[in-house]
Protein backbone atom coordinates (compact mmCIF):
# COMPACT_ATOMS: atom_id res chain seq x y z
CA UNK A 1 0.00 0.00 0.00
CA UNK A 2 1.48 3.62 -1.07
CA UNK A 3 2.42 5.82 2.02
CA UNK A 4 2.19 9.39 2.25
CA UNK A 5 3.36 12.02 5.07
CA UNK A 6 1.93 15.20 5.56
CA UNK A 7 -1.52 14.55 4.20
CA UNK A 8 -4.96 17.07 4.37
CA UNK A 9 -8.21 15.81 3.57
CA UNK A 10 -11.03 17.67 2.90
CA UNK A 11 -14.40 17.19 1.87
CA UNK A 12 -15.50 18.28 -1.47
CA UNK A 13 -19.14 18.36 -2.78
CA UNK A 14 -19.30 14.96 -1.13
CA UNK A 15 -16.08 13.27 -1.06
CA UNK A 16 -12.84 13.17 0.77
CA UNK A 17 -10.02 14.44 -1.17
CA UNK A 18 -6.57 13.93 0.19
CA UNK A 19 -4.04 16.62 -0.52
CA UNK A 20 -0.20 15.59 -0.64
CA UNK A 21 2.70 17.85 0.42
CA UNK A 22 4.83 17.96 -2.48
CA UNK A 23 8.20 16.71 -1.24
CA UNK A 24 7.09 13.56 0.79
CA UNK A 25 4.68 12.88 -2.02
CA UNK A 26 7.79 12.68 -4.41
CA UNK A 27 9.81 10.51 -2.24
CA UNK A 28 7.43 8.46 -1.20
CA UNK A 29 6.34 8.00 -4.66
CA UNK A 30 9.61 6.99 -6.07
CA UNK A 31 10.34 4.47 -3.56
CA UNK A 32 6.64 3.04 -4.11
CA UNK A 33 7.63 1.93 -8.07
CA UNK A 34 10.91 1.05 -7.06
CA UNK A 35 10.27 -1.39 -4.33
CA UNK A 36 6.94 -2.92 -6.53
CA UNK A 37 8.55 -3.11 -10.05
CA UNK A 38 9.13 -6.52 -11.74
CA UNK A 39 11.23 -7.22 -14.41
CA UNK A 40 8.99 -8.96 -17.06
CA UNK A 41 10.17 -10.91 -20.95
CA UNK A 42 8.39 -11.24 -24.09
CA UNK A 43 10.34 -14.57 -24.85
CA UNK A 44 12.53 -17.47 -22.73
CA UNK A 45 15.85 -15.86 -25.29
CA UNK A 46 14.61 -11.75 -24.22
CA UNK A 47 17.65 -10.92 -22.38
CA UNK A 48 16.83 -7.45 -21.85
CA UNK A 49 13.20 -7.45 -20.75
CA UNK A 50 11.31 -4.45 -19.23
CA UNK A 51 10.21 -3.36 -15.69
CA UNK A 52 6.36 -3.19 -14.73
CA UNK A 53 4.28 -2.70 -12.17
CA UNK A 54 1.87 -5.97 -10.84
CA UNK A 55 -1.44 -4.59 -11.03
CA UNK A 56 -3.85 -7.54 -9.98
CA UNK A 57 -4.32 -10.89 -10.64
CA UNK A 58 -6.61 -12.65 -13.06
CA UNK A 59 -10.26 -14.25 -11.22
CA UNK A 60 -11.64 -15.70 -14.13
CA UNK A 61 -11.61 -16.38 -18.00
CA UNK A 62 -13.87 -16.78 -20.26
CA UNK A 63 -15.51 -15.37 -23.93
CA UNK A 64 -16.70 -12.75 -24.78
CA UNK A 65 -20.34 -11.83 -24.91
CA UNK A 66 -20.08 -10.76 -28.78
CA UNK A 67 -18.28 -13.28 -29.82
CA UNK A 68 -20.62 -14.93 -31.68
CA UNK A 69 -21.35 -11.92 -33.71
CA UNK A 70 -17.90 -11.19 -34.35
CA UNK A 71 -17.33 -14.70 -35.84
CA UNK A 72 -20.35 -13.82 -37.95
CA UNK A 73 -19.46 -10.38 -39.21
CA UNK A 74 -16.19 -12.17 -40.02
CA UNK A 75 -14.23 -9.21 -38.15
CA UNK A 76 -10.48 -10.52 -36.89
CA UNK A 77 -11.07 -10.06 -32.61
CA UNK A 78 -9.63 -11.31 -29.37
CA UNK A 79 -12.88 -13.49 -28.69
CA UNK A 80 -11.64 -14.10 -24.84
CA UNK A 81 -12.76 -12.41 -22.11
CA UNK A 82 -10.50 -11.97 -18.71
CA UNK A 83 -11.98 -10.87 -15.26
CA UNK A 84 -8.87 -9.37 -12.86
CA UNK A 85 -9.00 -8.67 -9.10
CA UNK A 86 -6.97 -5.22 -8.76
CA UNK A 87 -4.48 -4.60 -5.91
CA UNK A 88 -5.66 -0.66 -6.20
CA UNK A 89 -7.77 0.56 -8.67
CA UNK A 90 -6.07 3.95 -8.51
CA UNK A 91 -5.18 5.59 -12.27
CA UNK A 92 -6.61 2.14 -14.17
CA UNK A 93 -9.03 3.38 -17.00
CA UNK A 94 -10.81 2.00 -20.01
CA UNK A 95 -8.51 1.96 -22.72
CA UNK A 96 -5.23 1.30 -20.90
CA UNK A 97 -2.88 -1.74 -21.63
CA UNK A 98 -2.04 -4.50 -19.19
CA UNK A 99 -0.24 -7.81 -19.98
CA UNK A 100 -0.48 -11.08 -18.07
CA UNK A 101 2.39 -12.82 -16.76
CA UNK A 102 3.33 -16.20 -15.57
CA UNK A 103 5.21 -17.68 -12.54
CA UNK A 104 8.78 -17.01 -14.61
CA UNK A 105 7.83 -13.42 -15.18
CA UNK A 106 7.04 -14.01 -19.36
CA UNK A 107 4.13 -12.18 -21.43
CA UNK A 108 1.60 -14.63 -21.71
CA UNK A 109 -1.34 -12.42 -22.29
CA UNK A 110 -2.13 -8.74 -23.40
CA UNK A 111 -5.25 -7.42 -21.94
CA UNK A 112 -6.88 -4.20 -23.29
CA UNK A 113 -9.40 -2.77 -20.40
CA UNK A 114 -12.36 -2.19 -21.02
CA UNK A 115 -14.58 -2.10 -17.65
CA UNK A 116 -13.31 -1.20 -14.96
CA UNK A 117 -15.63 -1.68 -11.49
CA UNK A 118 -15.71 -2.05 -7.73
CA UNK A 119 -17.11 -5.21 -6.43
CA UNK A 120 -19.32 -5.22 -3.24
CA UNK A 121 -16.86 -7.93 -1.88
CA UNK A 122 -13.60 -8.36 -4.32
CA UNK A 123 -12.89 -4.56 -4.38
CA UNK A 124 -11.46 -3.02 -7.77
CA UNK A 125 -11.95 -5.13 -10.66
CA UNK A 126 -11.36 -4.81 -14.36
CA UNK A 127 -13.05 -6.86 -17.64
CA UNK A 128 -10.63 -6.61 -20.34
CA UNK A 129 -10.36 -8.51 -24.16
CA UNK A 130 -7.27 -10.36 -25.34
CA UNK A 131 -5.92 -13.99 -26.50
CA UNK A 132 -5.90 -15.93 -22.88
CA UNK A 133 -4.42 -19.32 -24.68
CA UNK A 134 -1.53 -19.23 -22.29
CA UNK A 135 -2.98 -17.80 -19.15
CA UNK A 136 -4.86 -19.37 -16.14
CA UNK A 137 -6.63 -17.70 -13.03
CA UNK A 138 -4.57 -16.67 -10.45
CA UNK A 139 -1.41 -15.55 -13.17
CA UNK A 140 -0.39 -11.92 -12.45
CA UNK A 141 -0.93 -8.54 -13.88
CA UNK A 142 0.72 -6.03 -15.03
CA UNK A 143 1.37 -2.08 -16.05
CA UNK A 144 4.48 -1.26 -18.14
CA UNK A 145 6.48 0.90 -15.85
CA UNK A 146 5.75 4.12 -17.87
CA UNK A 147 2.57 3.70 -18.01
CA UNK A 148 2.14 3.02 -14.34
CA UNK A 149 2.62 6.74 -13.04
CA UNK A 150 -0.55 7.69 -14.91
CA UNK A 151 -2.50 6.40 -11.91
CA UNK A 152 -0.76 9.02 -10.02
CA UNK A 153 -2.38 11.89 -12.87
CA UNK A 154 -5.48 11.52 -10.74
CA UNK A 155 -3.92 13.22 -8.01
CA UNK A 156 -2.63 16.12 -9.39
CA UNK A 157 -6.17 16.72 -11.15
CA UNK A 158 -7.64 16.62 -7.72
CA UNK A 159 -5.42 19.01 -6.72
CA UNK A 160 -6.17 21.06 -9.65
CA UNK A 161 -10.13 20.87 -8.76
CA UNK A 162 -9.27 21.84 -5.43
CA UNK A 163 -7.10 25.18 -6.42
CA UNK A 164 -9.93 25.57 -9.03
CA UNK A 165 -12.57 25.26 -6.26
CA UNK A 166 -11.29 28.04 -4.27
CA UNK A 167 -10.05 30.49 -6.56
CA UNK A 168 -6.19 29.94 -7.02
CA UNK A 169 -6.54 29.42 -10.84
CA UNK A 170 -2.36 29.99 -11.35
CA UNK A 171 -2.20 26.35 -9.16
CA UNK A 172 -5.03 24.75 -10.48
CA UNK A 173 -3.57 25.30 -14.47
CA UNK A 174 0.25 24.21 -12.76
CA UNK A 175 -1.76 20.81 -11.20
CA UNK A 176 -3.92 20.19 -14.12
CA UNK A 177 -0.58 20.24 -16.40
CA UNK A 178 1.02 18.26 -14.16
CA UNK A 179 -1.82 15.70 -15.05
CA UNK A 180 -1.30 15.53 -18.23
CA UNK A 181 2.67 15.57 -17.88
CA UNK A 182 2.04 12.07 -16.33
CA UNK A 183 -0.91 11.03 -18.40
CA UNK A 184 -0.41 12.82 -21.47
CA UNK A 185 -4.14 10.59 -22.50
CA UNK A 186 -5.88 12.00 -19.40
CA UNK A 187 -8.75 14.20 -21.26
CA UNK A 188 -10.83 15.66 -17.99
CA UNK A 189 -7.55 17.28 -17.18
CA UNK A 190 -6.98 18.54 -20.83
CA UNK A 191 -11.10 19.26 -20.32
CA UNK A 192 -10.59 20.90 -17.15
CA UNK A 193 -7.82 23.08 -18.48
CA UNK A 194 -9.89 24.61 -21.71
CA UNK A 195 -12.54 25.55 -18.91
CA UNK A 196 -10.25 27.75 -16.83
CA UNK A 197 -8.86 29.07 -20.43
CA UNK A 198 -12.30 30.18 -21.27
CA UNK A 199 -12.99 31.51 -18.31
CA UNK A 200 -10.27 33.86 -19.40
CA UNK A 201 -11.40 34.48 -22.64
CA UNK A 202 -8.48 32.79 -24.07
CA UNK A 203 -10.38 30.87 -26.29
CA UNK A 204 -7.41 29.37 -29.12
CA UNK A 205 -5.84 28.00 -25.89
CA UNK A 206 -9.11 26.62 -24.76
CA UNK A 207 -10.31 24.98 -28.25
CA UNK A 208 -6.47 23.49 -28.05
CA UNK A 209 -7.11 21.52 -24.80
CA UNK A 210 -10.55 21.20 -25.47
CA UNK A 211 -9.77 19.03 -28.71
CA UNK A 212 -7.29 17.04 -26.54
CA UNK A 213 -10.08 16.22 -24.87
CA UNK A 214 -12.33 15.23 -27.77
CA UNK A 215 -9.38 13.44 -29.14
CA UNK A 216 -9.78 10.33 -26.02
CA UNK A 217 -13.30 11.12 -25.45
CA UNK A 218 -13.91 7.30 -25.07
CA UNK A 219 -12.12 7.13 -22.17
CA UNK A 220 -14.27 10.20 -20.09
CA UNK A 221 -16.13 7.67 -17.79
CA UNK A 222 -18.64 10.31 -16.44
CA UNK A 223 -21.34 11.58 -18.64
CA UNK A 224 -21.15 14.79 -16.49
CA UNK A 225 -17.67 15.35 -17.73
CA UNK A 226 -18.71 14.13 -21.41
CA UNK A 227 -21.97 17.16 -21.34
CA UNK A 228 -19.24 19.63 -19.48
CA UNK A 229 -16.74 19.03 -22.57
CA UNK A 230 -19.13 19.31 -25.20
CA UNK A 231 -20.74 22.49 -23.90
CA UNK A 232 -17.37 24.15 -23.70
CA UNK A 233 -16.41 23.36 -27.18
CA UNK A 234 -20.10 24.78 -28.55
CA UNK A 235 -19.66 27.68 -26.48
CA UNK A 236 -15.98 28.41 -27.70
CA UNK A 237 -17.22 28.08 -31.15
CA UNK A 238 -20.44 30.28 -30.74
CA UNK A 239 -17.94 32.82 -29.67
CA UNK A 240 -15.47 32.50 -32.12
CA UNK A 241 -18.11 32.43 -35.09
CA UNK A 242 -19.66 35.95 -33.39
CA UNK A 243 -17.21 37.69 -31.75
CA UNK A 244 -14.42 38.37 -34.22
CA UNK A 245 -14.24 39.83 -37.86
CA UNK A 246 -13.83 36.75 -40.23
CA UNK A 247 -14.61 35.15 -43.86
CA UNK A 248 -17.84 34.04 -44.70
CA UNK A 249 -16.72 30.36 -45.07
CA UNK A 250 -14.38 30.75 -41.72
CA UNK A 251 -17.43 31.55 -40.09
CA UNK A 252 -19.61 28.82 -41.49
CA UNK A 253 -16.87 26.44 -40.20
CA UNK A 254 -17.40 27.43 -36.88
CA UNK A 255 -21.03 27.05 -36.84
CA UNK A 256 -21.07 23.83 -38.05
CA UNK A 257 -18.36 22.55 -35.66
CA UNK A 258 -20.62 24.02 -32.93
CA UNK A 259 -23.85 22.45 -33.92
CA UNK A 260 -22.20 19.47 -34.30
CA UNK A 261 -20.97 19.57 -30.65
CA UNK A 262 -24.30 21.16 -29.55
CA UNK A 263 -25.82 18.02 -30.66
CA UNK A 264 -23.45 15.10 -29.27
CA UNK A 265 -23.78 17.25 -25.81
CA UNK A 266 -27.75 16.90 -26.34
CA UNK A 267 -27.74 13.05 -26.40
CA UNK A 268 -26.10 13.11 -23.22
CA UNK A 269 -28.74 15.47 -22.06
CA UNK A 270 -31.24 16.25 -24.56
CA UNK A 271 -33.32 19.01 -21.89
CA UNK A 272 -30.39 21.19 -21.29
CA UNK A 273 -31.72 24.43 -21.76
CA UNK A 274 -28.27 26.01 -22.33
CA UNK A 275 -27.38 23.63 -25.52
CA UNK A 276 -30.55 23.90 -26.84
CA UNK A 277 -30.47 27.61 -26.61
CA UNK A 278 -27.08 27.88 -28.54
CA UNK A 279 -28.31 25.31 -31.19
CA UNK A 280 -30.77 27.21 -31.72
CA UNK A 281 -29.18 30.80 -31.68
CA UNK A 282 -26.48 28.84 -34.49
CA UNK A 283 -29.28 28.14 -36.46
CA UNK A 284 -31.07 31.47 -35.86
CA UNK A 285 -27.78 33.55 -37.08
CA UNK A 286 -25.58 31.13 -38.78
CA UNK A 287 -24.42 32.14 -42.46
CA UNK A 288 -26.93 29.56 -43.69
CA UNK A 289 -29.95 31.30 -41.99
CA UNK A 290 -31.76 27.71 -41.05
CA UNK A 291 -35.46 29.17 -39.77
CA UNK A 292 -37.35 26.46 -39.52
CA UNK A 293 -34.55 24.30 -37.45
CA UNK A 294 -34.21 27.68 -35.12
CA UNK A 295 -38.22 28.02 -34.48
CA UNK A 296 -38.04 24.24 -33.62
CA UNK A 297 -35.44 24.63 -31.31
CA UNK A 298 -36.29 28.31 -29.54
CA UNK A 299 -39.55 26.32 -29.65
CA UNK A 300 -37.69 23.61 -27.40
CA UNK A 301 -35.83 26.28 -25.08
CA UNK A 302 -39.50 27.45 -24.43
CA UNK A 303 -40.30 23.88 -23.15
CA UNK A 304 -37.79 23.52 -21.24
CA UNK A 305 -37.72 27.63 -19.72
CA UNK A 306 -41.00 29.34 -20.54
CA UNK A 307 -39.68 32.33 -18.95
CA UNK A 308 -36.76 32.64 -21.43
CA UNK A 309 -37.40 36.18 -23.24
CA UNK A 310 -34.33 35.48 -25.92
CA UNK A 311 -36.37 32.64 -27.00
CA UNK A 312 -39.81 35.16 -27.55
CA UNK A 313 -38.01 37.97 -29.37
CA UNK A 314 -36.52 35.25 -31.42
CA UNK A 315 -39.34 33.63 -32.32
CA UNK A 316 -41.39 36.87 -32.77
CA UNK A 317 -38.40 38.41 -35.00
CA UNK A 318 -38.97 34.73 -37.30
CA UNK A 319 -42.35 34.76 -37.58
CA UNK A 320 -42.23 38.60 -38.60
CA UNK A 321 -39.59 37.50 -41.15
CA UNK A 322 -41.76 35.34 -42.52
CA UNK A 323 -45.01 37.97 -42.50
CA UNK A 324 -46.71 36.41 -39.75
CA UNK A 325 -47.52 39.38 -37.44
CA UNK A 326 -50.09 37.71 -35.41
CA UNK A 327 -47.81 35.34 -33.90
CA UNK A 328 -45.01 37.48 -33.75
CA UNK A 329 -47.17 40.20 -31.60
CA UNK A 330 -48.31 36.74 -29.51
CA UNK A 331 -44.34 36.13 -28.91
CA UNK A 332 -43.46 39.88 -28.47
CA UNK A 333 -46.32 40.37 -25.60
CA UNK A 334 -44.98 37.00 -23.77
CA UNK A 335 -41.53 38.49 -23.85
CA UNK A 336 -42.80 41.73 -22.45
CA UNK A 337 -44.65 39.64 -19.66
CA UNK A 338 -41.53 38.21 -18.40
CA UNK A 339 -39.59 41.22 -18.57
CA UNK A 340 -41.68 44.15 -18.58
CA UNK A 341 -38.96 46.65 -19.40
CA UNK A 342 -36.91 44.87 -22.24
CA UNK A 343 -36.57 47.48 -24.89
CA UNK A 344 -36.02 45.50 -27.79
CA UNK A 345 -39.70 43.89 -27.13
CA UNK A 346 -40.93 47.16 -26.63
CA UNK A 347 -39.97 48.20 -30.14
CA UNK A 348 -40.89 44.80 -31.87
CA UNK A 349 -44.22 45.73 -30.72
CA UNK A 350 -44.61 48.64 -31.69
CA UNK A 351 -43.88 47.98 -35.33
CA UNK A 352 -45.55 44.80 -34.96
CA UNK A 353 -48.56 47.03 -34.02
CA UNK A 354 -48.20 50.07 -36.69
Amino acid sequence: MLKFRNIVSFVYFGCTILVFSAPSFAIELRAHHTAERVKVFYSESDSNGWYAIPRGEITAIGVREDAHAQELMKVSQPNSKVTVRLYSGEGIKKGDELFVINKRNLVVGRIDVKIVYRDASFGPMLVGYGNYKYSWPGYRVVQKIEAGFSRTAYIYKARGDYYKHNGDYAYAIAHYKKAIEVDRRYPEAHAALGHIYMKDNSLAYAMKEYREAYNEFPLIYDNEEKYLLLKGMTKAKYRMAYEFTLTNETRKAHVREGIKYAEEALKIYPDSRDLNLYLARFYYKGPEYEDVKAKQQFLKVLEIDPQNTEACLALAELYRKHDNNEKAAVYARRALEISPHNEAAIKLLQRLEK
